[in-house]
């Protein structure tokens, strides 16, 4: 197992991703067995990857790429059913994912293998799950992520700061504060925006949907880069601590709202400005604002 994990990104269209988890069902279940089931049009009964485990078990695979957010508790029923159908019968069905780990989700699952009569038990298996399987086999990395391998630990910083880039270069960070007229939107701004920092995701704050993905900051080498992220975090919570000070106040009197904004554009250029020296020794477009 590698010394440090390697954060990676999804394959980039569903066939890859459906390769992917047929190379990770061939380091769990007998390898021989595994195969990519069916083809794009053909009824599958909700199973693209099937396997047996030494003890005869058979597993299925539904493979779920998902763009924007989660997969809903709609889609897990929907697949359900379909492998109710599957021949022969399944032992355990997994419905493995390209989004993050919800808990709702898992939740849900052990719900349903509690309440029993499904005929198989059902379990979730997130983008995180992935990268862990992928960590633990090098062989896995080197056919997979053969660049992110050998680029660990050169390029992490590099893909961070973009990722960092595009987070900052949005309406709560540039636009003069005049401007953001519900300050709610705002909080829930800055609370999405630690979370980048520490997690590696990024939801936008009005449908919740996966935006950004990076690896974290904990998981970067730089001891300096590290520091650097550290105090925009910190600088974040000078904002949101204020935010919380003052939002039962403009609340009650929205006038005020003008009155605080030049306090709050002169702490965000202050994050700006840190944020764009390091861009510009990076060689990474600054990020411009309007205020």
């Amino acid at each position: 197992m590698n010394a440090h994990k390697i954060y990676m990104p999804p394959p980039s269209n569903w066939q890859d991703f459906q390769t992917l988890v047929g190379d990770v069902a061939r380091l769990k279940y007998v390898p021989e067995s595994v195969q990519e089931y069916g083809r794009q049009g053909q009824k599958q009964n909700g199973v693209d990857v099937i396997a047996e485990s030494i003890n005869g078990d058979i597993i299925g695979f539904q493979c779920k790429e998902t763009k924007k957010g989660t997969i809903t508790k709609e889609v897990v029923d929907c697949e359900i059913e379909k492998a109710k159908n599957f021949v022969p019968n399944l032992s355990v069905f997994f419905i493995v994912t390209t989004s993050p780990r919800d808990v709702h989700l898992q939740d849900y699952c052990n719900k349903l293998n509690k309440n029993g009569g499904l005929g198989f038990k059902i379990y979730m298996r997130f983008w995180d799950d992935m990268i862990d399987d992928i960590n633990r086999s090098r062989s896995l990395l080197v056919s997979s992520y053969k660049y992110y391998l050998d680029e660990f630990g050169m390029r992490e910083k590099e893909v961070h700061l973009y990722a960092i880039a595009q987070a900052f270069n949005r309406p709560a960070f540039t636009d003069d504060f005049l401007h953001e007229r519900n300050i709610s939107d705002f909080e829930s701004a800055l609370v999405d925006t630690k979370a980048l920092l520490r997690t590696g995701y990024l939801y936008d704050r009005f449908g919740k949907n996966l935006v950004l993905q990076t690896i974290p900051s904990s998981a970067i080498g730089c001891i300096e880069y590290k520091a650097f992220i550290d105090e925009v975090d910190k600088n974040i919570d000078v904002i949101y601590q204020a935010v919380l000070k003052d939002k039962k106040l403009l609340q009650k009197n929205p006038r005020q709202f003008d009155e605080r904004a030049g306090e709050y554009n002169i702490k965000r250029r202050k994050i700006m400005r840190k944020i764009n020296e390091i861009l510009n020794d990076n060689n990474i477009q600054k990020i411009y604002c309007h205020y």
